[in-house]
């Protein structure tokens, strides 16, 4: 019970009013009451007011004087001011301050301030700085003032001042989310004890109060004072002062002034507020009787040294009589005369305003917003009235409704702005046009969810896509009060922004899944988001501690509070939602009636998640499976079988898309090595999670790369269609929706996606290469439709397919790496790069190097507009770097205020400004001295200060810009111009860590630039000019000059040569550069200007510092105007005429001041005369560095090392100039070498293959790629190869770099190769005996062949003698005709019975000699022996007619003379015929010709003899 009412007494302590709990302060500078000394004991004295003595009287002070702890300014001070010291860092308008002058004046200082005349003058319109002083200042009422002398009884005067700090600054540590109740201590000591001696110094219970009071009052009146925690503040009060010419009766009139600033930070000194409390204003000016027509009264904040000032009302009525500060407020709800502002950089107004016209920032928190909307924004503008609806326009998007909070903030509810960069917003009255609340303009800047700053940490977003998930609960925070109740009514006056029952909130932690679908309505696909389910729900805590604590809870993932999907839904198109992201949102009331929820209020947002943990979860499919619900292993495997079928089904989509690998390789190719990735700016940018360069650890699909790199814009395409090649340098390109990443080993070599299922072993093996988008990460212009929305749609299409086919599912990588081939390099050419570091030492983009020195604004590179090409403009400004051997606490002693700053004769590079057709205009330029503590450089866009402390890569219109913020300070700034492709680097002070730096306070002040210029333009990267006005005139190329090119006319060349001392400040060169490239209107007045009315090598003249964009003129109000425009060494104009002139140092004069300042350093001689002595000390002291002899030994012959060593007097960045310049030029080589690639070997079969050497290059001219198998397997195909030329040597202009040639390498295992083994050799067996058995039929089938086509040739040679009544109807032969009876008979003798016969005849009778010729009849066999035995009739039945037959068919041959030819009868003839004959297969006997077979009965006896003559009919 005591802890609780402890707690309970501190809150109801805490919102006490500061008069309650002044009475607790005790008095530490007691006043003696004079109206005690003469009293009679017991006697009481008069009281004219009766309350409380204590008691506070002032509505809109906080309690001040010796009773709430105050001292008093010194009298003798008052005009002057007093210093008091702070004892800690307080920061203001970019400077940090210790210490702060009090004065009467209604300042409080951080310099001496001119108070010469009837006005103070301050600010960069009133101000001759550095002549006259500048100082900063925060001036709640800058005018002369006084306090009167000899005030009459009653009157008290006075300028109060006293330091609040809290106790934790002295005990127990700065803990943020710490009770104020809690007792602290310092060395067993109490907090009062340890604090300072000082009497104005309290920490104590009492501080802790004040501060806690004035975050409440910050809360209520200015947009992100949540996030503000106030350790010190500052309280000074001017009371009752009177103005410095006045009278008695001026005084008596009233005609004082009493007012307060608050001055709070915090412990870093990174965040502080001022509030401003007006009671009482009795005069304009300090001028007689009411006057102001001098002396004018002035309410503002100066940055001091011409930083920029800001009025606290720019309101036309204060413009006419500064006391009306007294009567408005910039909180109307808290009380009147109250203003606040954020001051610790640029000076921002909060609370509200009435100003009308102009432009009037507004503040708003957070001005880093969600694409996605659903969240809400804080808004400061103008002063609200409850009654009335207000809107937030933002610029080319719709609006967002907005609430009252209380009339000084109003909070927004953004939709989703599908979409990355800055959108200008306007916020007025939704009631018509007749409002004149047109002033207020601001700016949200829109961030995919992959980059969000604030985005919901929900823990390691690694672990989220892991399968299975390896903890089933998992971690999420976020902070309370980052949460409101959406169902409070905020038109009830009651409820108040600190109040604790508005953060009291039902939180849901939703499921919302995300694709890209098609839309039957519109019949496209677009982006989707659907509330898929609700996880869990938490309870807002809104006590007291958790103000500035985060809330932690857990995640149980396998539990699902309630779903928003049917149970058809969920097993069929929850798997559509590739991935989808956490969103914690209040629980509305008519949610849990709602089946399908369309709307969620504002809330936090995670990063995009795997939720493939999901399809589990209450799906009937899991359930009614065979798996167990419980187990892991089951939960995987059920994923990796729906992941298959996802890939497969990724697979078969993206292959019927376009291929837009064509467009990737052909004008995004891939750098060769990573030293040509890391200078090619323009075009490519480490990877934002997967680059050592950002040091981020959200990396998920390129794991084992050293470096990757992606596409800093989207890649440009170019036509292919017909007549592609016609015109071709007239054909502009084209944006599309691609990207490429390239990721890079140890060696510095590309990881190919073709070789990593051959050397990827186990998913924790480093090597995952880059691969291209089909959707670019960073989306494209409009970002809303399909491949377009930023970090969602590369997720969808790109990423989400990597975990499906190479996490989830088993062996399916192969797939997803066939769709996303990594890039070969075979088109990448390399770009053109320069430099331009120290005092000035310039190694061109087309290799010229030469060290100038000049002030102004030069043209650094111009390019003008071609058909294919945007023009690009870059300038930088040139200034003097200040002699750092200044010692400016002489300041009043011995010199004065323009003495501070007394230049060198070296100038530095202190802005960059950068533009291109249709882009923004972008500053870079260093800070001031003494204004480099947070921020080293200062980064705008269109006349806007951009902050990159959470959001290190910022995309604006046309221009993209990241920091490495490695080193603090944000040193280090890469600038791309996307359609241009040009890229440059600013760093500020070469990056260098200045915290380990004990002799430099702050940084130096002078920026490094490196330049990248892309092929397209025709700069070689080599620097040969040959042929380069030929080219440029065939292929319409622009004319690229400024700094980084000085000479683009001339054709030689400086490739090999170096740097030497006849290259620093050549006069030649000078006056080419002077006369082309100066800026007119800049640099000294001896410098030589173009001729007027002439444009410098038709380049534009105008001032990119001086001048806007007409889009954003309308903020050149704003303060940072300043930063840009002025120079942040400006000199008095003493130091730019006479003697202090400026006087380029040639290389002939820098090596004789060395070697004369080393002999003056190692002479030993003391007996000088007296004027040579006193020569050689003022020569030493005026131009010799502090040690000459190690200057020549430390820089050797490198020439901008002597030269910046010996003028900026500085041994670090003499040194640092050497190797950055050694540097460049080994990666200059490098980077523009041309590399050969062959591109990598596509493996089609990676089973249980490997590669030789594992992790080596295989893509390069000359490498060696051996792939083996494991040793269950064996080696198939040709499993060596090498990279190598061909040439075709007819044609020596045509060759191309290509492995040798060669079958797939593959592997078989050992059991199934010995199994194929035997099967070869069984089945070898058999085809050899089918082969022989084969041979034979083909053999004898052409032997039969063969002996029937003789057979026809010889039935081709005879004539069969018919009657023609006896003429077979089947007679088909054209070409013979029937013998007649009368011809027959005259060749028939049967009287002749001698056989004439002879070998030759065996020819025609079918057969050999001696042989026995089968002769057919009707199916019947008879056989003839010519010499062996008499003729065996067969068959004798078959008629006549039908046995006599002549064929003339197939006639091959005949004999060229008559041939006598018998036939022998016995009895009578045998008929013959055609149809009778059949072939002999059991006789090796030819078959007798069908026209000399003989058929009928034969007898051996009986013989006919039938002579005649073979002819032709």
């Amino acid at each position: 019970m005591i802890l609780p009412n402890i707690f309970l007494f501190a809150t109801v302590i805490a919102y006490l009013p500061l008069s309650s709990f002044a009475q607790q302060i005790p008095q530490q500078n007691p006043v003696p009451s004079s109206n005690q000394q003469n009293l009679n004991p017991g006697q009481e004295g008069a009281k004219i007011f009766t309350g409380g003595d204590t008691s506070s009287g002032y509505v809109n002070l906080v309690p001040f004087g010796p009773e709430a702890g105050d001292q008093k300014v010194h009298p003798g001070m008052l005009t002057s001011g007093q210093t008091i010291n702070l004892h800690m860092f307080f920061p203001f308008y970019g400077g940090l301050y210790n210490y702060s002058v009090l004065s009467v004046n209604g300042y409080i200082a951080f310099a001496t301030v001119l108070d010469q005349g009837p006005t103070i003058n301050v600010g960069v319109e009133s101000t001759n700085w550095p002549q006259q002083q500048d100082p900063a200042m925060i001036a709640p009422y800058l005018c002369k003032q006084q306090i009167v002398q000899n005030p009459s009884p009653g009157l008290k005067t006075g300028v109060y001042y006293r330091l609040m700090l809290r106790q934790s600054l002295f005990g127990r540590g700065n803990i943020p989310f710490g009770g104020t109740m809690e007792q602290s201590s310092f060395f067993k000591q109490s907090p009062s004890q340890a604090c300072t001696s000082d009497s104005y110094v309290h920490c104590d219970h009492n501080s802790d109060y004040f501060l806690d009071n004035m975050m409440r009052w910050l809360q209520e009146g200015v947009a992100g004072a949540a996030a503000f925690r106030a350790d010190a503040a500052l309280v000074v009060t001017w009371y009752n002062t009177a103005s410095a010419i006045v009278g008695r009766s001026d005084i008596d009139a009233g005609q004082l002034s009493t007012y307060q600033a608050i001055w709070m930070t915090d412990q870093p000194g990174r965040l502080s507020y001022v509030i401003l409390n007006y009671d009482k204003l009795g005069f304009d000016a300090a001028d007689f009787r009411m006057n102001s027509r001098s002396g004018r009264c002035q309410a503002l904040f100066n940055g001091g040294n011409h930083t920029g000032s800001v009025p606290v009302d720019p309101t036309f009525m204060y413009k006419n009589t500064p006391t009306v500060l007294a009567q408005r407020s910039g909180v109307p709800h808290m009380v009147r005369g109250r203003y606040m502002f954020r001051v610790d950089d640029v000076v921002r107004p909060a609370g509200c305003s009435n100003k009308t016209g102009g432009t009037y920032p507004m503040l708003i928190y957070p001005n880093i917003a969600n694409m996605l909307g659903e969240t809400s924004v804080d808004v400061n503008a103008l002063c609200l009235d409850r009654s009335q609806t207000y809107v937030l326009m933002i610029e080319q998007r719709q609006t967002a409704a907005c609430t009252v909070i209380n009339s000084a903030i109003a909070r927004c509810h953004l939709p989703k702005v599908y979409d990355w960069g800055t959108k200008t917003v306007y916020f007025q009255p939704q009631s018509g046009s007749h409002q004149e609340d047109k002033a207020f303009v601001g700016y949200i800047y829109f961030v995919p969810p992959t980059l969000d700053p604030m985005r919901l940490d929900i823990g390691n977003i690694y672990e989220w896509f892991k399968n299975p998930i390896l903890q089933t609960v998992m971690p999420i925070t976020w902070y309370p009060r980052n949460f409101t109740n959406p169902d409070l009514d905020y038109k009830d006056y009651n409820v108040r922004i600190n109040d604790d029952q508005l953060y009291s909130v039902q939180l849901g932690l939703y499921v919302i899944g995300y694709r890209e679908a098609a839309d039957d309505q519109i019949k496209k696909f677009r982006p989707e988001h659907r509330v898929l389910c609700r996880l869990t729900t938490y309870s807002n805590r809104n006590s007291l501690e958790y103000r500035w604590k985060p809330q932690e809870e857990k995640i149980n993932l396998y539990q699902v509070e309630k779903w928003y999907l049917t149970d058809w839904e969920r097993t069929n198109t929850l798997y559509s939602y590739r991935f989808g992201y956490l969103k914690l949102a209040p629980i509305t009331a008519s949610e849990d009636t709602s089946q399908n929820l369309a709307h969620l209020p504002a809330g936090l947002v995670s990063p995009p998640i795997s939720i493939h943990w999901l399809w589990t979860i209450n799906n009937p499919q899991f359930v009614s499976s065979s798996y167990s619900q419980q187990d892991a292993e089951s939960r995987m495997q059920f994923v990796s079988a729906k992941a298959t079928e996802i890939c497969h089904d990724w697979f078969a989509e993206d292959g019927a898309q376009y291929n837009f690998i064509r467009d990737t390789e052909t004008n995004a190719s891939c750098p060769c090595v990573e030293s040509q990735a890391r200078v090619d700016i323009g075009r490519f940018m480490p990877h934002p999670r997967c680059s050592q360069i950002f040091r981020d650890i959200t990396c998920q699909t390129m794991i084992g790369a050293k470096n990757c790199y992606m596409s800093a814009q989207n890649i440009y395409g170019s036509y292919a269609g017909d007549g592609s090649s016609y015109e071709s340098e007239k054909t502009a390109r084209f944006q599309t929706h691609y990207g490429q990443v390239c990721c890079y080993d140890e060696e510095g070599k590309l990881m190919q996606t073709t070789y990593q299922p051959v050397i990827k072993v186990t998913d924790d093996t480093p090597y995952n290469p880059g691969f291209p988008l089909r959707a670019y990460e960073f989306g494209t212009d409009p970002y809303i439709g399909q491949f377009e929305v930023p970090g969602l749609s590369t997720f969808y299409h790109d990423y989400m397919p990597y975990f499906f086919c190479c996490k989830y599912a088993k062996f399916r990588c192969q797939l997803f790496y066939w769709r996303r081939p990594s890039s070969g390099c075979q088109q990448y050419q390399p770009p053109a790069v320069g430099e331009a570091l120290g005092a000035v030492s310039f190694n061109t983009i087309d290799n010229d190097k030469f060290i100038f020195n000049e002030p102004g604004v030069f043209t650094l590179l111009y390019i003008p507009k071609t058909v294919t090409t945007p023009e690009v403009r870059i300038q930088v400004r040139l200034e003097r770097y200040p002699d750092r051997r200044v010692d400016f606490s002489l300041l009043g002693r011995q010199i004065g205020q323009a003495n501070l700053v007394q230049p060198t004769n070296a100038t530095v590079i202190t802005g960059v400004a950068i533009e291109a057709t249709g882009t923004d205009r972008v500053h870079v330029v260093a800070r001031k001295d003494t204004r480099r503590f947070r921020y080293r450089t200062s980064i705008i866009v269109g006349n806007i200060l951009r902050y990159f402390d959470v959001m290190r890569i910022q995309r604006f219109r046309g221009v993209m810009v990241y920091v490495n913020n490695v080193e603090r300070g944000q040193p280090e700034i890469y600038v791309v111009l996307e359609e241009a492709q040009v890229g440059i680097r600013i760093r500020e002070s070469y990056n260098l860590d200045i915290d380990r730096l004990s002799m430099y306070q702050e940084s130096m002040g002078l920026l490094d630039i490196e330049l990248s210029v892309p092929p397209q333009y025709g700069v070689r990267p080599d620097g040969d000019k040959a042929r380069e006005q030929e080219m440029r005139t065939r292929y319409n190329l622009p004319r690229v000059s400024g700094l980084m090119r000085p000479f683009p006319d001339q054709t030689s060349a400086s490739y090999i040569s170096g740097l030497s001392l006849s290259d620093v400040n050549a006069e030649g060169i000078r006056q080419q550069i002077i006369s082309n490239y100066l800026i007119p209107g800049t640099g000294e007045a001896s410098s030589r200007q173009a001729m007027p009315g002439t444009l410098n090598q038709n380049i534009p003249t105008d001032n990119m510092f001086t001048t806007s964009q007409d889009i954003d003129k309308k903020f050149e109000v704003f303060p940072e105007v300043y930063i840009k425009s002025e120079p942040i060494y400006k000199t008095s104009a003493e130091y730019e005429t006479g003697r202090y002139r400026f006087v380029p140092m040639t290389g002939h004069m820098l090596s004789q001041r060395l070697q004369t300042c080393r002999d003056l350093q190692l002479s030993e001689r003391t007996n000088w005369q007296p004027l040579q002595n006193l020569y050689e000390q003022q020569y030493g002291f005026h131009y010799c560095p502090d040690n000459p002899s190690q200057i020549i030994q430390e820089c050797g012959d490198s020439v901008s090392c002597l030269n910046d060593y010996t003028l900026f007097n500085a041994r670090v960045l003499g040194m640092e100039a050497q190797n950055n310049w050694n540097s460049f030029s080994n990666d200059r080589m490098h980077a523009s070498r041309h590399y050969n690639s062959c591109g990598p070997i596509m493996i089609e079969y990676p089973e249980y293959l490997m590669k030789t050497p594992v992790l080596s290059s295989g893509y390069l001219e000359g490498d060696v790629a051996r792939f083996d198998c494991f040793q269950t397997h064996w080696i198939k195909g040709d499993y060596e190869y090498k990279c190598g030329i061909v040439a075709d040597y007819n044609d020596p202009q045509s060759y191309r770099f290509e492995w040798n040639k060669g079958s797939q390498p593959w592997c078989r295992s050992r059991e199934k190769d010995n199994l194929f083994k035997w099967l070869t050799a069984i089945f070898s067996t058999i085809g050899i005996v089918m082969a022989i058995v084969l041979i034979f039929l083909c053999c004898w089938t052409l032997k039969q062949k063969r002996r029937q086509e003789a057979e026809e040739k010889i039935l081709s040679l005879y004539k069969v003698p018919i009657r023609g009544s006896m003429v077979s109807r089947d007679w088909r032969s054209s070409e013979t005709k029937p013998f007649t009876k009368a011809r027959t008979d005259s060749m028939s003798s049967e009287t002749n019975g001698m056989y004439h016969g002879n070998e030759n005849d065996s020819q025609y009778r079918g057969g050999p000699v001696g042989g026995a010729a089968p002769v057919l009849a009707n199916d019947n066999d008879a056989y003839r022996g010519e010499t062996k035995g008499p003729y065996r009739a067969i068959d004798t039945g078959v008629p006549y007619h039908e046995q006599y037959q002549e064929s003339m068919a197939n006639l091959a041959r005949r004999p060229s003379s008559p041939v006598k030819t018998t036939v022998i009868r016995n009895s009578k003839t045998v008929p013959i015929g055609i149809s009778n004959v059949m072939p002999q297969s059991t006789s090796s006997t030819p078959p007798v010709p069908p026209h000399s077979r003989l058929t009928g009965e034969q007898n051996g006896s009986d013989h006919a003899q039938l002579l005649g003559l073979n002819t032709s009919v």
